[in-house]
C-alpha cells in the first residue's frame, strides 16, 4: 500500500468515536464484536454485485492506528472533555488485532451475503467500520457497473473515463482498480 494514502482510524464518524469512549469507560473494550458487511436489497434492474475493495481494506487494517496529532485532537474537542487521559492512552496503542473473513475480489455477491465479517475487540470494529464500508461499497458498486457494462458490450471494448469525475484522485485510482 501506498503510505501516503494511509487512512488513518480517524477516518470514522464522530458516532463511532463516542461510542469506542463510552465502550472504554464501561470497561466492554475488551469485549469481542462481530460485523458484517452486505447489501440488504438490490434494485429490481440489478442482480448481483462484484466484491471488490478487500485490498484495501485489510491494507487499513494492517495500518490501523492513531498517530500522536490525532489523539491531541481529540483531546482537545469539547465533546471528550470529560473523557478519562487512560482512554486517550488505550488510543496511542490501539491496532487492529482481530480476524477478517472476507469473499475474494471479483466474486459475485448477492444481497443478503456477507461480503466481509470482521471479529475483534468492541473498540476495533466500532472504530473501523466506517472505513470499511466505505472502501468495499465504492469500489464494489465500480466493479459491478463495469461488470455491467462488459456484458452490455456484447464483446465490443470498452474503456474507464471516470478519473476526471471522481472525488479526488485516490478515490479515481480506486475506480479504475475496481473498473
Amino acid at each position: 500500500m501506498d503510505r501516503s494514502l494511509r487512512l488513518s482510524a480517524l477516518n470514522t464518524d464522530f458516532y463511532e468515536l463516542t461510542m469506542a469512549a463510552a465502550y472504554f469507560r464501561s470497561g466492554m473494550h475488551r469485549r469481542k464484536a462481530a460485523f458484517e458487511l452486505f447489501v440488504r436489497k438490490l434494485p429490481e434492474n440489478r442482480s448481483y454485485l462484484v466484491a471488490a475493495g478487500l485490498e484495501q481494506a485489510l491494507d487499513f487494517l494492517e495500518s490501523f492506528r492513531f498517530e500522536a496529532g490525532e489523539i491531541g485532537y481529540l483531546k482537545g474537542l469539547s465533546q471528550f472533555r470529560h473523557i478519562s487521559p487512560d482512554f486517550f492512552d488505550y488510543l496511542g496503542k490501539l491496532g487492529f488485532s482481530g480476524d477478517v473473513h472476507a469473499i475474494p475480489e471479483g466474486t459475485p455477491v448477492f444481497a443478503g451475503e456477507p461480503l466481509l465479517r470482521v471479529e475483534a475487540p468492541i473498540v476495533e470494529a466500532q472504530l473501523a467500520e466506517t472505513s470499511l464500508l466505505s472502501l468495499l461499497n465504492f469500489q464494489t458498486l465500480i466493479a459491478a457497473k463495469a461488470a455491467r457494462v462488459v456484458g452490455a458490450a456484447l464483446g465490443k471494448e470498452v474503456v474507464e473515463f471516470g478519473f476526471r469525475r471522481a472525488h479526488g484522485p485516490q478515490a479515481a485510482m480506486l475506480a479504475a482498480r475496481a473498473a
